[in-house]
């Protein structure tokens, strides 16, 4: 780095034609490690490796593996309009899920309705059928409002 004025310039040196890092680059690089930590996407062991890698890399090339693995850091700023869109098709997505559910419900209780019906005519009237009618219907209410509590939405 160059100081010309209160302009500051950014230098390369280089040495057989790939540039140098400074002290800037590397300090940079530990902060969006320490970054990666605060958010839990790092152990303090895999902290104290990157940053042992960050902090001794002399070229870019060198720099970039204390990176691997990790998602880049534009999202974590993200605010505004994305977040509200990101929301919203969450919102949409998880209405679709519950209307589908929902038709899946009522399209059960039809079939199991047509089959009480049905066990009805054939067989005459026994209290089993309708028991059993209702316990089937019941295992699909359940089993579908389960589902629609227990399903996390991101």
């Amino acid at each position: 780095m160059l100081q010309v004025g209160s302009a500051v310039v950014r230098t390369t040196s280089t040495i057989s034609g790939m540039p140098l890092i400074g002290d800037g680059d590397r300090e940079r690089a530990a902060e969006l490690l320490r970054r990666h930590y605060l958010r839990g996407r790092l152990s303090l062991d895999e902290l104290t490796e990157r940053l042992d890698v960050a902090l001794s890399a002399r070229r870019d090339h060198e720099l970039r593996p204390a990176f691997t693995g990790l998602p880049s850091m534009w999202r974590d700023g993200v605010t505004g309009s994305r977040l509200g869109l990101d929301g919203a098709w969450r919102a949409v997505r998880r209405t679709a899920f519950v209307v589908a559910l929902w038709l899946l419900w009522w399209t059960a209780s039809i079939v199991l309705l047509i089959g009480l019906v049905a066990s009805l005519v054939m067989s005459g009237f026994s209290w089993t059928t309708p028991a059993v009618f209702v316990a089937l219907w019941l295992a699909v209410t359940f089993a579908i409002r389960y589902v629609t509590r227990r399903r996390s939405w991101r």
